[in-house]
């Protein structure tokens, strides 16, 4: 029953966060994101969805002029099943983090933790591996029994040009898809 209460509560929430965000969107840098499965995110205005990449449960953004480029920074955003409760969070927590260490072997592995914008935890893990030339960086929102997650590939040249220019970098355009996103839950 509490599970349908939060449910019903997310939604009601949602559904005027995503009417802020929409009349927000209009006329500022940002223009309102994908509407996936759960919930709703805004993506920075010089990034578009490549529909090449992208499938029904998983959107793929590139910087707008990068679209044909293969070599390129990318945002995934995607929804994960989880066996753990929002109230779970700190196990949710260990297994992403284990999990991450366990694949990127390599790699020097940092966890923080924040808030969305809708008060849902947010978990950020980066996996630099110095051997490559990108960075991975993991925003996961937790929801019950689920998680959103944005996925930023960072190539390090991209996002040095990205400050040199005083550009949005494709980590801080990720964390913006993650701090804005909303559960709608149906």
């Amino acid at each position: 029953m509490r599970k349908s209460a939060d449910r019903y509560r997310k939604s009601l929430i949602g559904i005027a966060a995503v009417a802020v965000c929409a009349v927000s969107a209009f006329g500022s840098e940002h223009v309102l994101g994908a509407s996936m499965t759960d919930g709703t995110y805004t993506v920075g205005e010089n990034w578009s969805e490549d529909t090449d990449l992208s499938t029904e449960t998983e959107k793929v953004y590139k910087k707008a002029e990068m679209l044909e480029s293969d070599e390129t920074s990318t945002i995934s955003c995607s929804f994960i099943d989880t066996n753990y409760t929002a109230m779970d969070y700190e196990q949710l927590r260990d297994m992403l983090t284990n999990n991450l260490i366990y694949s990127s072997p390599n790699a020097s592995i940092s966890v923080s933790a924040t808030y969305t914008d809708a008060k849902d935890y947010l978990y950020v893990l980066v996996a630099d591996d110095s051997a490559q030339n990108y960075r991975e960086i993991y925003y996961y929102v937790v929801g019950d029994m689920e998680c959103f997650v944005a996925e930023v590939k960072e190539y390090r040249e991209e996002a040095q040009a990205a400050s040199e220019n005083a550009e949005d970098t494709p980590e801080a355009v990720g964390a913006e898809i993650a701090k804005t996103f909303v559960w709608t839950y149906s």
